[in-house]
């Protein structure tokens, strides 16, 4: 999720955020209040594809909802000096990795955008940490994902708040850990000044409040944007995705069943290996908002090794896409969906050439939003369009 904030001239502002998730990091809430000089026409403005039904709380009334011609959000607030407004959070807007009990999230308390030297006087973020957690490591950073060089930190139980001053944004990183039965929270790290996360992608950041005379900003991903590594969404159980077709003249490996075979079936599937998917949907190979293979993305890719290897296939061209969503948090790093797609294609490729595959025999395109095989107009076809093809011979 992403939200930008902007004001014409600086000023003594607050910006307040408070992230509630669910005991399994499903989804949770997410809260923000701001406050301003009075009698300004503050904003929010969200990103396209933003569904606005997920804000389920704003204040005060008279607040008008607008879509624009590039397809972004704007909540627009008259004549006020303060507002809030509460969001039902997804995944694809905190989450960064869920591996082995170890959750990563990432969060934004607000981006201001009007100008180059705008700044929010103060930025509050506050995490409820669920109960059966425990926190590894925790760090403030800025806009940038730069760490931040002066963040002062308050710690209430479960519960810690992040204050950040003169700053034009402010995100939290924090890792947790799932505790056993009977395990104790282990020792907290507060990460230095000069560490900076190994994150690729800025996260879905909250815009903060724009000026309603001024003309439309551009602002950063994702009242509310979505979408995204880009927008993608953690790892989850293995979805059985259509299968398309490549257009050219190729021979596509066959789409493997997915029951396990048992008994003298078994035996005969070790002897002839069952073909791996030439189809995957980018969420079951890379980890959520970053340009990084995740551990069961890897498992699937060792299908494709093991055929290689076997002497099944001579060689594979990986053809990457996007969504027609251009890159929001991954802008800085990834210009255009083309050069986004193309270096999660590179990403897979050389995970199959560090497993022994010839990288002579790899060829990765970067199809960006070409060939969609759904509407972009939903976000269930995005996810779909956001996919890795195999075409093999």
């Amino acid at each position: 999720m992403g939200l930008g904030l902007s004001w014409g001239s600086l000023c003594a502002d607050v910006s307040e955020m408070i992230f509630y998730p669910q005991a399994d990091f499903s989804e949770g809430i997410l809260h923000f209040n701001y406050q301003g000089v009075k009698n300004k026409n503050y904003g929010f403005m969200f990103d396209r594809g933003f569904d606005p039904e997920r804000i389920v709380y704003v204040r005060p009334e008279g607040h008008t909802v607008e879509k624009l011609k590039d397809g972004t959000i704007k909540l627009t607030f008259p004549n006020t000096d303060r507002y809030s407004y509460i969001q039902r959070a997804y995944k694809d807007d905190f989450l960064v990795s869920d591996t082995n009990g170890i959750i990563k999230i990432l969060l934004s308390g607000g981006d201001c955008k009007s100008s180059p030297n705008c700044v929010t006087a103060e930025n509050i973020l506050t995490v409820d940490v669920p109960k059966g957690y425990g926190v590894r490591k925790y760090q403030g950073l800025d806009q940038d994902l730069k760490p931040l060089k002066n963040p002062q930190w308050q710690q209430k139980g479960n519960v810690y708040t992040l204050f950040a001053r003169d700053v034009k944004g402010a995100c939290i990183m924090m890792e947790l850990e799932k505790l056993k039965p009977g395990q104790i929270q282990p020792p907290v790290v507060m990460a230095s000044s000069t560490e900076t996360p190994r994150l690729s992608e800025k996260p879905k950041v909250i815009d903060k409040p724009v000026e309603k005379t001024p003309a439309p900003i551009e602002v950063k991903p994702e009242v509310v944007a979505i979408a995204g590594p880009e927008k993608e969404t953690p790892v989850p159980e293995v979805v059985k995705p259509e299968i398309v077709q490549p257009i050219s003249p190729v021979v596509v490996a066959v789409k493997p069943k997915s029951e396990k075979p048992s008994g003298s079936s078994a035996s005969s599937a070790e002897k002839s290996p069952i073909a791996p998917e030439e189809y995957f949907r980018n969420f079951q190979l890379f980890q959520s908002r970053i340009v990084a293979l995740s551990d069961a993305g890897k498992a699937r890719l060792d299908g494709w090794v093991k055929a290689f290897k076997a002497g099944k296939y001579h060689s594979v061209t990986i053809n990457s896409y996007t969504d027609n969503i251009p890159p929001q948090r991954l802008k800085a790093q990834y210009a255009t969906n083309e050069i986004l797609s193309e270096a999660r294609g590179k990403m897979v490729a050389d995970y199959l050439a560090s497993q022994g595959i010839d990288a002579k025999s790899i060829t990765v395109n970067g199809k960006g939003d070409a060939d969609p095989v759904a509407s972009n107009d939903t976000e269930e076809g995005r996810s779909k369009n956001r996919r890795v093809e195999f075409i093999v011979n």
